[in-house]
């Protein structure tokens, strides 16, 4: 099995290595000792690559609640204040145009379900391990990394 780490002036990533469909296995929170310090695989999460640099991310807590919004739609119109509430908390979902740069991934975002993130750039740095890819955020002030571990959707 090879593992390429990228991300620490390893720039060997290319798009085409990102090109495909990614389900989440779980998230972690990494201290600057290389600890894990907080693990939740509590999510269904799904992010795309296309070949021509399009991304999309939908990313939202295991077992929601369904609302009462009317069967067959593709929004929540019909949902009450409350379940609006209850079903978008902790969602991510975001779609854009993506690029490789020193071995990093940026996320450009386009259209956003959190309006505040739209026209922002996310920086992950990229670890593969065959099917297995780690998307981590640069170290925060205290050195602390989240890292989300995705796996390659394979075709049936």
């Amino acid at each position: 099995m090879t593992v390429v780490l990228v991300g620490e002036r390893n720039s060997m990533v290319t798009k085409q290595d990102m090109v495909g469909v990614y389900r989440q296995t779980g998230e972690e929170v990494v201290d600057a000792q290389g600890k894990v310090i907080h693990s939740d695989n509590n999510r269904s999460s799904q992010i795309m690559y296309s070949p021509d640099g399009y991304i999309g991310v939908v990313s939202t807590p295991a077992g929601r609640n369904k609302t009462s919004a009317p069967a067959g739609r593709t929004d929540l119109s019909g949902a009450t204040p409350d379940e609006l509430v209850d079903a978008t908390r902790a969602v991510t979902c975001y779609a854009g145009r993506y690029e490789v740069k020193d071995g990093e991934v940026h996320h450009h975002v386009e259209m956003a379900l959190n309006p505040n993130m739209i026209g922002q750039t996310m920086i992950r740095r990229v670890r593969f391990d065959g099917p297995n890819l780690t998307l981590s955020a640069r170290p925060d002030a205290q050195g602390q990394v989240r890292r989300i571990l995705w796996r390659r959707v394979e075709a049936d």
